[in-house]
């Protein structure tokens, strides 16, 4: 959580654990601090889920923290003061999807709204708020697969990405959900990546610029405002002519690739310094700033 010194863990017992971290970071302002051994204990373990172990998870500003499991469930817990360490966790689960939740983005403009996606392929939006604990709105079919991964825009609040397992990746503009049929088309696809996608997230500075990584071992940047006339077009395409003469269907929205890293896990923005990200990866960390963004 990027405004208090929380941070939650999922574990492989079903338990989701909270810790303080401010000690642990403070230890790095002074070499040869001593960690105390309450630093190094949770302040509160959530154990709502019983023995279904999970993956996702997301902070709420206010100190809210939502859980989604393999079991399809998704549960809240209400951090109850100021001090940190007193928190409620609701037994009383989030139900509607038919398989495990992968991800879960609270909304950034309304603050009892959230967004999940599962294996079952579907988006759906919830509000906290409702009595039923049902959700309020969903995208059924969003991918052909499994839906591993969503990001809200932070800027344009009313677009949503998703990303799916078979490396495509959408882009939703939510006041367009469901035509009269029922049916609901993305705002933008894009197939580019060969493997799942595994993280996705819109830039804090550009509304239209996104990161993406895949199970390839790539991070890509876009530009989704870029769009080219005819003559650029062509241009385009001639520039994307191997030296071997075969053509390459490279999207104008493409602006960068990241490569180096194996089993890349997730990516992220930097909060503070624009343009720079941050992946983590079976072979280890990258921080990493192009000219693109």
């Amino acid at each position: 959580s990027y405004q208090s010194p929380l941070a939650a863990t999922w574990a492989d017992t079903g338990k989701v654990h909270i810790w303080d971290t401010k000690k642990l970071m403070n230890a790095f302002e002074t070499p040869g601090t001593q960690v105390p051994a309450s630093a190094q204990q949770p302040l509160f373990t959530i154990a709502s889920h019983g023995h279904t172990e999970g993956y996702s998870m997301d902070w709420n500003p206010d100190g809210r923290l939502l859980t989604g499991d393999c079991g399809s469930n998704i549960y809240l817990t209400t951090r109850r003061n100021d001090t940190g360490s007193n928190f409620v966790a609701d037994r009383t689960p989030f139900k509607g999807h038919k398989a495990s939740v992968e991800d879960i983005q609270w909304s950034p403009e309304e603050a009892s709204v959230f967004a999940s996606c599962s294996v079952d392929q579907t988006i759906k939006i919830w509000d906290v708020r409702a009595a039923n604990h049902s959700f309020a709105l969903e995208v059924p079919g969003a991918h052909d697969s499994d839906i591993n991964v969503i990001s809200w825009n932070r800027k344009s609040r009313y677009l949503l990405a998703s990303g799916g397992d078979n490396g495509d990746f959408k882009v939703w503009d939510m006041r367009k959900w469901g035509d009269s049929n029922g049916r609901s088309t993305p705002a933008a696809e894009f197939k580019w990546h060969r493997k799942a996608i595994t993280s996705i997230e819109w830039c804090p500075n550009d509304e239209s610029v996104l990161a993406v990584a895949g199970a390839d071992d790539q991070i890509t940047l876009w530009d989704l405002a870029v769009e080219l006339d005819a003559e650029e077009e062509a241009r385009h395409r001639e520039a994307m002519v191997g030296p071997d003469g075969i053509k390459r269907d490279v999207p104008a929205q493409l602006l960068f690739i990241h490569q180096g890293q194996q089993n890349i896990k997730e990516v992220h923005w930097h909060p503070q310094i624009h343009g720079a990200l941050a992946s983590t990866a079976a072979s280890g960390f990258n921080i990493f700033k192009t000219i693109s963004v």
